[in-house]
């Protein structure tokens, strides 16, 4: 390929530059999808837990989470795929704690998201949930979340990718260079280049790589995280929500022949993005530790499985500064964009994609919370709000 056209191209083929292409396209633009590796949603996408969930305690975030969820529910009427064909499912969120004193702090939060417009949250006593979550070992608090759901990352980004209609996909196409042209962009690929109006950066953890020549500073931190499958036949987890220990956040969700049992593991360290991620020797026996006072008998089941049962992951989360993803025109570079900082990718890609596609086309209003000038204009924060161990 010499060089071709489109009106955008967008530069990374996970969840959400897929959907961003989507959302481009009913907008009425043409779309080029520049992807590195072999396939979409080949490098973080397929790493993901495929969970939902609208209990964040960012306005902006509740305001996407809560779309994104519509749209998964009403994905039929909009893509033309049954929930089922995503394996979409609603049992819930149960955040649990073993510590007495977590209870008013629990407490406190429920009052926080009802604020943010989250009716869909219950406080749980012990008695509660003794009643409804017969492995939660010695959780003495919780909240329960009745829109925490399921879908299956791959199955996602298939249902977008296979609704595309006016975009070319580039596989195994690194991007060598971005550049602005007398009429607008020249995207420089290992299989030649593409000329567009616009470029979308949707790269997940390459981005900050690729916007650094245009003098933006991402403030975005990217660190790995991992989860090991466990072959598990136990009746009450196979029904079960996802679990999650508030006190350090680890997690598990429960799916065919077994559950994904993870940890938030987020720390302040920034990694360079590799094709693959190793999983640390050492992280089974953490996440056991950690998920045992929430769910005791998974954890003793994990402990007695075969090592040769297991199946391990890793993949890159990206974190912004105030964990609000980054969607928006870059500054002071007519018609380039960024979709990035998405460490809830999968919960959030329809929102993101139609914003994105709003601010391409200029329709997105006046104000954009998901934008660049809030780091500008010093207003984004640190959150503890939004992840587990953070108070989800």
């Amino acid at each position: 390929m010499a060089g071709t056209s489109s009106d955008v191209v967008v530069i990374g083929g996970g969840v959400i530059g897929v959907s961003s292409a989507w959302w481009l396209e009913q907008a009425g633009y043409s779309v080029t999808i520049v992807e590195r590796r072999h396939s979409l949603g080949s490098l973080t996408t397929p790493n993901a837990l495929g969970t939902i969930r609208t209990q964040y305690g960012t306005p902006s975030l509740v305001a996407l989470a809560q779309e994104s969820l519509e749209f998964y529910r009403d994905i039929d009427a909009r893509l033309g795929v049954k929930p089922s064909d995503i394996e979409f499912a609603n049992p819930g969120y149960v955040y649990l704690s073993d510590r007495a004193d977590d209870v008013d702090r629990l407490a406190e939060a429920l009052t926080m998201y009802q604020g943010l417009g989250v009716t869909s949250s219950e406080l749980l006593d012990e008695a509660d949930i003794r009643r409804r979550f017969p492995f939660a070992g010695d959780s003495v608090a919780g909240i329960f979340h009745r829109d925490g759901s399921f879908v299956n990352p791959a199955l996602v980004t298939g249902a977008w990718a296979g609704r595309l209609s006016n975009t070319t996909v580039l596989l195994d196409s690194g991007v060598n260079a971005i550049e602005p042209t007398s009429s607008g962009w020249r995207v420089s690929t290992d299989r030649g280049h593409v000329d567009a109006d616009a470029v979308v950066v949707a790269a997940g953890p390459y981005a900050a790589q690729l916007l650094s020549p245009f003098g933006v500073d991402l403030p975005v931190r990217v660190t790995p995280r991992y989860r090991v499958f466990i072959p598990d036949d136990d009746p009450d987890h196979k029904v079960a929500p996802l679990v999650i220990n508030v006190v350090n956040g680890s997690y598990w969700r429960p799916v065919p022949g077994g559950v994904w049992l993870s940890t938030a593991n987020v720390d302040d360290r920034t990694v360079e993005p590799q094709e693959s991620v190793e999983v640390p020797d050492d992280f089974l026996a953490t996440a056991i530790e950690e998920i045992r006072p929430v769910s005791p008998r998974l954890a003793a089941t994990a402990e007695a499985a075969d090592p040769a049962s297991l199946t391990y992951a890793g993949g890159f989360q990206s974190y912004p500064i105030d964990d609000v993803p980054i969607i928006g025109a870059v500054p002071g570079h007519e018609g380039l964009f960024a979709n990035v900082g998405h460490w809830a990718g999968i919960m959030l890609s329809p929102a993101s994609g139609r914003l994105l596609a709003d601010v391409v086309a200029g329709t997105s209003g006046t104000e954009n919370p998901c934008g660049f000038d809030r780091f500008t204009a010093g207003t984004a924060k640190r959150s503890s709000t939004n992840k587990f161990g953070g108070w989800g």
